[in-house]
């Protein structure tokens, strides 16, 4: 080993250390934290702790990007991702006469009772997302599911689907009825 290839590997160990400091102080902040979550909290940009689950095993890499401020985000079991995922729980309402978009109050949101620009997103157990993904709100992305790299996800999608695109599509499914039987008596 080089001698400069020895000082770019030093050069790491302060964002993992300092990472390292703070995941205890984010995880304890969230909603739920399961056992086993990998997170970078400092070399990412999360907002809405309160708002935010994490299963067990859930690896959330450096340069990630949640926004969760006005509806949960809930992260399944043994979740992948990518580098640079995105999800975002809520929306700019747009169509306010004589408002400013940024003036728009939570409250201002709500049409008959309900939210219509903040809405959920659940990533269920052992979903893999591929680099530079973006979920938006009112998404749910079944059990298994493999999401992939760039995809921009807006609607969501049953368990075991393979989809990719912008907007995101349905591939293909993994596994065959069948197969997905087998598959979740095996992990059992």
């Amino acid at each position: 080993m080089t001698i400069l290839e020895l000082l770019q590997r030093m050069s790491l160990i302060p964002s993992y250390i300092w990472d390292a400091m703070w995941a205890p102080v984010w995880k304890g902040c969230m909603k739920h934290c399961g056992r086993g979550v990998y997170l970078r909290p400092m070399s990412s940009d999360i907002k809405g702790l309160w708002n935010l689950s994490v299963g067990d095993g859930t690896s959330i890499p450096k340069g990630s990007t949640i926004y969760c401020t006005d509806a949960p985000c809930t992260i399944g079991k043994k979740v992948l991702f990518g580098p640079r995922p995105t999800i975002i729980t809520g929306d700019h309402r747009i169509d306010i006469l004589g408002k400013y978009i940024t003036d728009v109050t939570v409250e201002e949101k709500f049409i008959d009772g309900v939210n219509r620009y903040d809405q959920p997103v659940v990533i269920e157990d052992e979903v893999w997302c591929g680099a530079n993904v973006t979920i938006l709100k009112g998404v749910t992305l079944g059990r298994g599911s493999v999401v992939a790299a760039g995809a921009v996800v807006t609607k969501s999608f049953p368990p075991y689907s393979i989809i990719g695109g912008v907007p995101a599509k349905l591939l293909k499914m993994r596994f065959t009825p069948e197969e997905i039987e087998m598959h979740e008596r095996k992990l059992k």
